[in-house]
């Protein structure tokens, strides 16, 4: 999870330097972005594995930290930041969750542990 985060980091960086080139091309990159944020969510209502979809569901929302910092407003990189910041942490808790689902069960897949709550209410 902290490597997508590093990689927002990185572009917020570059934009400073690329102000122009980036002007010129944001209403491509902010399609490209949406698109593939809408593609990688539609994957992630067939998965099965937990894990797989707690890491396509960071993918899909680093499509939105694209088109946050690439709208080029204040309020576009503000909430880009804050959404890097809250999805670093609550993909990692959401990992963790996983992990300890797994080590309790033996299994990540979603159709093995239904109805878990009647049997592990402490979950």
């Amino acid at each position: 999870g902290v490597m997508l985060k590093l990689g927002g980091y990185g572009l917020i960086r570059v934009f400073y330097i690329f102000v122009d080139l980036v002007s010129i091309s944001s209403f491509f990159f902010i399609s490209i972005s949406l698109l593939g944020g809408l593609f990688v969510s539609l994957f992630c209502l067939i998965q099965s594995d937990l894990s797989v979809l707690v890491a396509y569901s960071s993918v899909s929302h680093m499509g939105l930290v694209i088109c946050g910092l690439m709208s080029l407003t204040c309020f576009g990189y503000m909430g880009s930041l804050y959404l890097m910041l809250s999805h670093g942490l609550v993909s990692s808790g959401l990992f963790y969750f996983v992990g300890s689902l797994f080590d309790r069960l033996g299994s990540r897949s979603m159709f093995l542990i239904k109805g878990l709550i009647n049997f592990a209410p402490s979950l």
